[in-house]
């Protein structure tokens, strides 16, 4: 479910040109600047659950983008079609129902910006069932 999401939010960015990888790392390097860019890093903040059925759920999930980018001038003006196309992109993925929340300036140093990004998403999660009993765990001695 995690991983899918994940997946499908870096295939749709990456299909628009834009540089993104998800982020598993130190929480202490979430903000280090990468090597290049442009380039997004995909946070999955959090997901609630709401019961539809035995195995089966609403999920609605919060995920950020961190766009960072770096400007030859101290303005931030060609973030903004970037962050454009973030959206863009995103709203237009078809699995998952994703809307944006917000765009916040999070840092900027010396003509180097981090934007966040925020988006909700909504699906369903099927629980893999099966009705397998295993046997050998019976206590055939302990049954009337």
């Amino acid at each position: 479910m995690f991983d899918t999401l994940e997946t499908q939010i870096i295939q749709t960015l990456t299909t628009a040109g834009i540089n993104a990888q998800p982020w598993s790392g130190k929480a202490d390097e979430l903000f280090f600047r990468p090597n290049y860019t442009p380039f997004v890093r995909i946070i999955i903040e959090s997901v609630d659950f709401q019961p539809l059925s035995p195995y089966s759920y609403e999920t609605k999930f919060q995920f950020s983008a961190l766009l960072f980018f770096k400007a030859l001038r101290e303005e931030a003006e060609g973030a903004y079609p970037l962050i454009t196309n973030i959206i863009n992109a995103l709203v237009q993925q078809t699995d998952y129902n994703v809307e944006p929340v917000k765009v916040d300036l999070l840092a900027h140093e010396s003509g180097s910006f981090v934007y966040r990004l925020i988006f909700k998403a909504n699906g369903r999660y099927v629980v893999p069932y099966t009705d397998d009993v295993i046997v050998s765990q019976i206590n055939v001695e302990a049954m009337p």
